[in-house]
């Protein structure tokens, strides 16, 4: 994979535009306060992030296709999703909404009795 492909695979994956720049090919006109990047310098491939106004080198590659494909990899990771049982422990609780809610003012009336 090269930058080219880099960006049209960013763009088919919907990755906003303000959340990566690559120099040459994929450049920021007005900079966010934070965004991902990847860049040649000298033989290396880094690719970083940019905040607060510095850039910060995350990985080194000695290749242009492994740089891409990390930073791909990165700008599309989606999480791997809530864990099993996550729905029915959901459905409890919002079962339990009214008994939570009530323990839960019943011990901020407590504490707020016993303050000094």
């Amino acid at each position: 994979m090269n930058r080219r492909e880099l960006c049209e695979a960013l763009a088919a994956a919907g990755v906003p535009d303000a959340l990566y720049e690559i120099p040459g090919f994929h450049e920021l006109s007005l900079k966010p306060p934070d965004f991902a990047y990847l860049r040649q310098e000298g033989v290396d491939w880094v690719v970083g992030s940019f905040e607060r106004g510095l850039y910060r080198p995350l990985n080194r590659f000695d290749s242009e296709d492994a740089a891409c494909r990390f930073l791909l990899a990165q700008l599309t990771y989606r999480g791997g999703g809530p864990d099993p049982g996550a729905e029915d422990e959901m459905r409890s609780v919002l079962e339990d909404r009214d008994e939570i809610e009530r323990a839960a003012r019943e011990a901020f009336e407590r504490a707020r009795r016993t303050e000094p």
